[in-house]
């Protein structure tokens, strides 16, 4: 999430007022102005001491990358779509085959 996003999130879930939650966590009105606008980055102890102020713990967590799809397999993807669709005969009604199988 990005900072601004996750700021105007902490500030509205503290409830308190831009000057109150400033005056909380020890920064300006100014900074915070800036930081919400996207004009400056917060560092992490930064926004660790805002969430504090907030009432809320800030949490860091990662995940992996999504794995690359193989290059063979877009190759054969792409060499598919070189063929056109065949049309097909209609599959043939076998409900009177499986009725006959279920009696048995």
């Amino acid at each position: 999430m990005p900072a601004p996003s996750l700021l105007a999130s902490l500030l509205l879930q503290s409830g308190l007022s831009k000057s109150a939650l400033c005056r909380a966590a020890g920064l300006s009105r100014a900074l915070l102005d800036d930081y919400l606008k996207g004009r400056k980055q917060p560092s992490v102890a930064q926004l660790d001491r805002i969430a504090e102020a907030a009432g809320r713990r800030l949490e860091i967590s990662t995940t992996p990358l999504p794995t690359p799809v193989p290059s063979a397999f877009v190759e054969v993807l792409e060499l598919g779509e070189l063929f056109p669709p065949q049309p097909r005969d209609p599959l043939p009604d076998l409900r009177h085959v499986w009725k006959g199988m279920a009696r048995v």
